[in-house]
């Protein structure tokens, strides 16, 4: 995998009072915060080490430019399909902007040299930036990696050793700029020879669950649910709210209580021509939301809500305790393995099946295009 240090722009911490408003307007209002001064232009081209101190752990990985040609040669793996209607959007604000504001999150196998060149790249360092996230309970710090000897250590190691990477994050937005390559190939001469991304090993990753909430009992009672879901699977009441314990399990939240959804063995071990395995996504959209609740537009109906993994079960149960029509499932993480596996096939996982920890911030470090 060919890296390269970026040249870029970052925020002015100074004249920042609440970061956490300020980089949730950036996806919207960068154009306006660059023309009122809120970045600075770097004076020298880097790569970063990107430490990010969360709750329950802390993540390591690096900020990069990734060789365009290697996601046109296929080395920089999917695992969603795009829409069209989403990339034509990217295209123009990308264009509007002139620039790329957030990085694509790459994930990649482990590399123990790697790793020790991330931690020299910031041990005993201050970093370039240090912005702290009270909402998210989160420390953000990018050090700068500008000296040429040390940038080259990197590109050596990635070069020689991660053959490809994945998308864990940006399929869009990766997927734009292969786009505006096309219909502009001299653009590659106009600072879109690399993507700005955030590459981190699977080590440093966490997949999580995305959740759901779905208005339907304003149409089916629980009681009609609970029965025609036992064609497809055992159903046990708990005595209290709980998350999944395996593959294979999911639970129903609702005001009326909370049970265990196993599905049944025929169900969970049907052949399964191209992979070998039945994500419970998949069958939750078969079974539950297409026989049961008769709800086909998985992707945009109105009556399904997205939760995010990092929230467990609390938005699920604040959700339904502030309306009863609502009842919500939640789902055990897929398995990395599983996730690489279809990848590696050139297939598509469930839509919103899987949510990646940590998230990148719009605006942190920018790769400015298009000068």
């Amino acid at each position: 995998m060919i890296i390269k240090p970026v040249t870029y722009s970052y925020p002015n911490l100074s004249k920042i009072k609440d970061p956490s408003s300020f980089f949730e307007e950036m996806k919207v209002e960068y154009s306006n915060l660059l023309e009122s001064n809120f970045f600075n232009v770097a004076k020298k081209s880097a790569i970063f080490v990107y430490r990010i101190q969360a709750k329950t752990r802390i993540y390591h990985g690096i900020i990069a430019g990734i060789d365009i040609d290697e996601y046109l040669k296929g080395k920089i793996l999917k695992h969603e399909n795009t829409l069209p209607e989403q990339e034509k959007k990217i295209s123009l604000l990308t264009l509007q902007r002139k620039a790329i504001i957030k990085p694509v999150l790459l994930a990649h196998k482990f590399n123990p040299k790697i790793s020790s060149l991330i931690t020299k790249g910031f041990l005993g360092k201050k970093p370039r930036l240090r912005i702290k996230f009270d909402k998210d309970n989160q420390i953000h710090e990018l050090f700068a990696i500008e000296s040429l000897k040390e940038i080259k250590a990197f590109q050596k190691e990635f070069k020689s050793k991660i053959d490809h990477c994945y998308i864990a994050d940006g399929h869009h937005r990766m997927s734009t700029i292969k786009l505006l390559i096309d219909q502009n190939p001299e653009l590659k001469n106009q600072g879109l020879n690399y993507i700005l991304c955030a590459l981190f090993s699977f080590t440093e990753l966490d997949i999580l669950p995305y959740n759901r909430l779905v208005h339907i009992l304003d149409i089916l009672e629980l009681s009609v649910i609970l029965k025609e879901i036992s064609n497809f699977a055992s159903i046990k009441k708990l005595k209290s709210p709980r998350l999944p314990n395996k593959k294979g399990e999911i639970i129903l939240h609702s005001s009326q209580g909370d049970y265990s959804i196993l599905w049944h063995k025929e169900i969970i071990n049907r052949p399964n021509k191209e992979i070998n395995i039945n994500f419970d996504i998949d069958l939750f959209n078969e079974f539950v939301l297409n026989i049961i609740f008769d709800i086909k537009d998985i992707r945009s109906n109105p009556r399904i809500h997205y939760v995010e993994g990092t929230k467990g079960n609390k938005l699920l149960l604040k959700g339904i305790a502030e309306n009863k029509e609502l009842i919500g499932f939640s789902f055990f993480p897929i398995k990395k393995t599983h996730f690489i596996k279809i990848a590696n096939k050139n297939l598509i996982l469930p839509p919103k099946s899987t949510w990646f920890e940590p998230r990148i911030k719009n605006g942190i470090i920018v790769q400015k295009i298009f000068e």
